[in-house]
């Protein structure tokens, strides 16, 4: 037995690891790995416009030149929608054989001083670069362009920019995006962008492509995507440019949870083995398609992932599924009028629709406040950083003491027994959800008419325990909406960003409460509708009732929050935030220097001109002292004006404005205000913004150290313009020293000027 089954496995392993070899392509994880070194360390930060962009820019055309392109160049960007900012994208081209082209595209930008961007998006443009290598080593039919995009982190610059001036853009028929090459976890498909999506072909191509390289983890973040491209603005990826031009595009996106957009997005934090997956799924994908594609399209539909298999639902079949949701919730309507009790059996009960509203905000409050437990417990301000998806548990049970307390107290604030007033209260809210949602985008119908359909089948249904199953699940998928796969993004960057005092707390807290109110009010109605039509269920609801119930929720929701509190809140990839913002005004010679942060400045150590503070406060902001030590002379503003009188109400100035630092700058920005009149006429050689009265001039991300900003404007006589300048370096003008641990710095030092022009 045991000679015949050794020599077997032995052969079975090796069969099974040559034909997992085989599957794999030549792209080298390792080739991926220096690039990406390279990128994230050596060169480091690569905000939009800034010297190490253009130095990652240069370096991508030298690799592509190195692996075999034909051409390589980088394709100057001379402006950008929001900035005089200039950046560009990094061109590789291999001829094929035919004109006809596929793209390959990274952007190669980073989101700020502080971030060296290795996952966002180093990852995909060393991903790039390693693919040029591969596919550059055969001769191909199609002609293949590999890009590397400037300013993605500013509104998909370089993309929409590439779109509307590459020359050959009507020959490329396919383009594939990495955006983030982070770890074999979790892996998404991006086929969307507004009103449009990819082909249902190239969806299934890329999963087919995925599973048969013999990797795990594919997803499609529908809730997500629903959400996110109901408005002009939101997250996305360089496709998006294409699909809007008709060209078949997707984008493979590793987990957003991760710390993108902050310091810790570094090459320690880098798990390539992410490189090595998108590569080798890219380069199957440009092999499949080399020698065409089924159709130069892009579509619109509902997409969910189930497994390895897609499921499209086309814009009408939602439609359909709409109405039907509403003949159904109909249909339960008119079942449950004819089952109801007589009218001079009903109690005479009034406002039933105001004490709904009272129970559903006891459940928002307790689920919702839940993590405020915590936050007191451990003295954060947000201790769910790192754990999320424990903190949806907890509030889930914290809910359940809501929903306990509003059913004892709808034993005392009665409400009507008829549940067809119940379920159509319900119905309606609802119905609201589904057409205000479809106007935002028609894929969000999905989430409340499925809510719709579950409740109207829990009318229908006799079986009390099927009608309780059918209630429970119903607001999941609305809840998703709100809690999408992506949401820990959005949460964890909205809590940076909120200050820490009474006021504010209450005005967001309040704000959320409502929502949460609203959105859970029509299955307050519905699980009231559903336990006056089930008398079987009664002895379940005394039972959730009692004392012993309220005891045992208590204590689950005490035992997980003493878990909770016993779990760190900050880890090696999370880190608390501090920014230090230092401010000069030269027109009154005043300084000042403020600590800001997301969380609380408790046990923080700052050393600055040889005097040590301890700040130790639950409040989010604090003042240090300025010493002699502050540097003033890093800017100086030349100003040449030329006043000429045009007629008898209105003057015309001219002026040359010179700012002169001692470095580049971070950002520059330059305003002029009339009050409450516009400036009707302004001129300068600069591009400038008009946005709420005032006309402003800026700069993104390191511009030249000295900028001559020419600008001639009238004003009426009576009127007097307003100049203010604003020029931000990313470095302090008085050192300081920060120790406590697990902590990332911000430095900023902003000087700030101001001149009137009457």
């Amino acid at each position: 037995m045991k000679s015949f089954a050794s020599p077997f496995v032995t052969l079975f392993v090796t069969l099974f690891l040559f034909s997992g070899a085989n599957s794999q392509t030549e792209f080298s994880q390792e080739n991926a790995t220096q690039i990406l070194k390279t990128l994230s360390v050596d060169i480091g930060p690569r905000p939009m416009g800034s010297p190490a962009e253009r130095r990652a820019l240069q370096f991508a055309i030298e690799k592509f030149k190195e692996y075999g392109c034909d051409t390589a160049y980088v394709m100057e960007m001379p402006y950008s929608s929001r900035a005089n900012t200039t950046s560009g994208i990094a061109v590789g081209i291999k001829h094929g054989a035919r004109k006809s082209a596929i793209l390959v595209g990274g952007h190669i930008d980073s989101a700020g001083p502080e971030i060296p961007g290795a996952d966002d998006d180093g990852s995909g443009a060393s991903t790039v670069m390693e693919a040029a290598r591969v596919l550059c080593k055969k001769p191909m039919l199609s002609t293949l362009v590999f890009c590397c995009w400037g300013g993605e982190e500013q509104g998909l610059e370089g993309s929409k920019y590439f779109v509307d001036h590459y020359a050959g853009l009507d020959s490329v028929f396919l383009m594939l995006q990495i955006d983030m090459a982070n770890g074999i976890e979790k892996i998404d498909l991006d086929p969307d962008t507004h009103g449009a999506s990819a082909p249902k072909w190239l969806v299934k191509a890329a999963i087919e492509e995925f599973y048969g390289l013999g990797y795990e983890h594919l997803g499609y973040a529908t809730h997500f995507y629903s959400v996110n491209y109901a408005s002009s603005s939101g997250a996305g990826s360089d496709q998006e440019s294409f699909l809007e031009k008709g060209i078949p595009a997707i984008d493979f996106t590793t987990d957003a949870t991760k710390p993108i957009h902050t310091p810790r997005d570094n090459f320690e934090n880098m798990d390539p083995r992410g490189m090595k997956r998108s590569g080798d799924v890219v380069v199957k994908l440009v092999n499949r398609f080399d020698d065409g594609i089924p159709g130069r399209n892009t579509e619109q539909y509902w997409l969910y992932l189930v497994g390895k298999q897609p499921i499209f639902v086309p814009f009408p079949v939602i439609w359909g599924f709409a109405g039907l949701t509403m003949i159904m919730a109909a249909a339960a309507f008119v079942l449950l009028r004819k089952r109801r009790l007589r009218p001079d059996d009903q109690d005479k009960v009034q406002w039933s629709g105001v004490k709904g509203l009272l129970f559903s905000a006891i459940i928002a409050a307790f689920a919702w406040l839940s993590s405020e437990v915590v936050s007191v417990m451990k003295n954060v301000r947000h201790p769910w950083m790192t754990a999320i998806p424990s903190y949806y548990l907890l509030a889930g049970i914290a809910a359940c003491i809501g929903i306990w307390i509003s059913a004892r107290l709808s034993v005392k604030l009665r409400i009507t027994r008829d549940p067809s007033t119940l379920f159509a209260r319900a119905a309606v809210m609802l119905l609201g959800f589904l057409i205000l949602l479809g106007i935002a985008n028609v894929k969000l119908m999905i989430e409340p008419a499925v809510a719709l359909l579950l409740i109207s089948l829990a009318m229908i249904v006799r079986n009390p325990y099927v009608k309780f199953l059918l209630l429970f699940l119903s607001p999941w998928w609305m809840l998703e909406v709100i809690f999408s796969e992506w949401s820990p993004l959005f949460f964890r960057g909205a809590s940076m960003a909120l200050p820490a005092d009474f006021a504010t707390w209450m005005l967001f807290n309040g704000i959320m409460l409502i929502a949460f109110t609203i959105y859970f009010l029509p299955f307050v109605f519905a699980g009231a509708a559903v336990g006056r039509d089930s008398s079987g269920l009664s002895t379940v609801g005394a039972r959730m009732r009692s004392v012993p119930a309220l005891l045992t929720v208590i204590a689950a929701f005490a035992l997980f929050a003493g878990y909770l509190t016993a779990q760190p809140v900050y880890d090696r990839y999370w880190y608390r935030d501090l920014r230090i913002d230092e401010r000069y005004d030269m027109t009154s010679n005043k300084k000042n220097v403020t600590l800001k942060s997301g969380e609380y400045l408790y046990d923080l150590h700052i050393s600055a001109g040889g005097k040590d503070t301890v700040i130790d406060s639950r409040g989010t902001e604090a003042a240090i002292p300025v010493t002699g030590s502050f540097d003033t002379t890093w800017l100086s503003v030349d100003r040449q004006a030329q006043r000429t009188s045009l007629n008898d109400t209105t003057t015309v100035f001219d002026i040359t404005l010179t700012l002169s630092a001692n470095m580049r700058p971070y950002q520059v920005t330059v305003t002029y205000d009339a009050g409450r009149d516009k400036l009707h006429v302004f001129e300068t050689s600069w591009d400038s913004r008009y946005d709420n009265g005032l006309r402003s001039i800026s700069w993104y991300s390191f511009p030249d150290s000295v900028l001559r900003i020419p600008v001639k404007f009238q004003a009426s006589h009576k009127d007097s313009v307003r100049e203010s300048i604003e020029v931000t370096f990313d470095s302090l003008a008085q050192p300081m020293n920060v120790s406590r641990e697990l902590t990332y710095v911000i430095p900023r030092t902003r000087y700030t000027a101001s001149h009137t022009y009457k």
